[in-house]
């Protein structure tokens, strides 16, 4: 279990080299306000998928730092 993660993230990494080695095509991306030419499709495939995984994260940090309002009051219906 030690090395796991790292073994994972070596295939990763390995698996996103041989993905934009394989498709080696050159072309141009034109957005809203900006043209952006000579990339790969590998490579342009593969920061979509990170930058759409970054933009996730943003949108769900509040939802993951948020403190759990339920408060367990376990002494409810002590009568004394």
């Amino acid at each position: 279990m030690k090395y796991f993660y790292f073994i994972i993230l070596t295939f990763l990494v390995l698996l996103l080299f041989i993905f934009s080695s394989l498709n080696p095509d050159i072309i141009s991306i034109d957005l809203l306000f900006m043209k952006i030419e000579g990339i790969s499709v590998g490579f342009s495939m593969i920061f979509s998928v990170l930058i759409g995984a970054i933009i996730s994260l943003i949108l769900q940090l509040p939802r993951l730092l948020r403190r759990n309002s339920k408060v367990l009051n376990v002494k409810e219906d002590e009568n004394p």
